[in-house]
């Protein structure tokens, strides 16, 4: 039987295969992390859930958009609207830690549902 030996690959080419390769999977899986963690910050909004930050500035946050607490009653209301015949929307609020408790039951009174049209599920993240 007479087999042949095929001929051995150098070193050097080994390795610029290697780095070839590296350096097609690095971009790829930072790419995939950068949509992947973005999809994930995005599901809540998909399930119904509309998060709202307060900072201890008092500003107020709606998917990294500053808003006015003036408009968060129409907001509610048009989401409400939009989502009737699925499951209970969902409101979050996040306060940051130096928030005063105060500030807090202000903002929660305009996050409330006005009965008996609306009806949504409150809830309070503290930190």
């Amino acid at each position: 039987m007479n087999l042949r030996r095929l001929p051995a690959v150098p070193s050097s080419a080994v390795d610029a295969i290697g780095l070839a390769l590296v350096g097609m999977a690095l971009p790829t899986f930072i790419v995939w992390a950068m949509v992947c963690s973005q999809r994930w910050a995005q599901k809540p909004a998909v399930d119904g859930v509309m998060t709202f930050h307060l900072s201890g500035s008092g500003d107020l946050r709606l998917w990294n958009q500053p808003i006015r607490p003036q408009d968060v009653p129409s907001l509610l209301e048009r989401a409400h609207a939009r989502g009737k015949g699925s499951p209970p929307m969902v409101v979050r609020l996040i306060p940051d830690p130096q928030v005063p408790w105060g500030v807090i039951q202000v903002m929660l009174s305009r996050l409330r549902p006005n009965p008996p049209q609306q009806s949504w599920i409150l809830q309070l993240e503290l930190p």
